[in-house]
């Protein structure tokens, strides 16, 4: 099956919002992402983005007894890669090739039925959205700084505006691996004035 472009799944996206589909909960906290990407004509792979030229998020949101959308999680970008102790810079590291350009589709579940709502796409490279990447960069350079000094990311989970990096996995005694978070700050300051 051939990737499409993020214009493509931006466009297919359009189709199917507003719609209940079944999805049963299940442990899988990707399962809404795979069905999404099945929904939208993206082939099941490892690789590093889910387009062509871009990668698409899901992410739950809740509606507020008062009418208030929030954000019920942070959106998990990338894992930590070997990038922030090899001093590599923001445009050259994973989660910029992530988060370069990107479509967001948020969700809500009610009961079985899950349902995607108006997606939002942001490509970093545009003029409109500089000064998000500057916010980006100097939040992934705070967290690589934070790393080359002290050689380790343990209490650093602070540190970023938008993006943040902590733990991910199931907790108790698994070894814990540490990923990039665009924390939900960000679908409040960003993501829900584009909706």
């Amino acid at each position: 099956m051939i990737r499409p472009t993020i214009q493509e799944v931006f466009i297919n996206t359009k189709n199917i919002i507003n719609k209940p589909y079944y999805l049963p909960k299940n442990k899988n906290k990707g399962n809404h992402g795979c069905f999404l990407e099945n929904l939208t004509g993206i082939p099941n792979s490892s690789d590093c983005l889910d387009c062509l030229d871009g990668e698409v998020k899901t992410f739950p949101i809740k509606i507020n007894k008062n009418g208030e959308i929030v954000p019920k999680e942070s959106i998990a970008i990338t894992m930590i890669s070997k990038d922030i102790e090899n001093n590599i810079s923001f445009l050259e590291s994973k989660v910029y090739k992530k988060l370069s350009k990107i479509v967001f589709i948020p969700y809500t579940r009610e009961d079985e039925y899950v349902k995607y709502l108006e997606p939002v796409m942001i490509d970093l490279n545009s003029l409109e959205n500089r000064e998000l990447f500057e916010i980006l960069k100097n939040d992934y350079e705070e967290i690589q700084k934070y790393y080359l000094i002290n050689e380790t990311l343990n209490g650093s989970s602070k540190l970023g505006k938008y993006l943040q990096n902590r733990t991910k996995g199931p907790g108790k005694k698994v070894i814990k691996t540490r990923a990039f978070y665009l924390r939900p700050q960000f679908i409040k300051e960003v993501l829900f004035k584009l909706i």
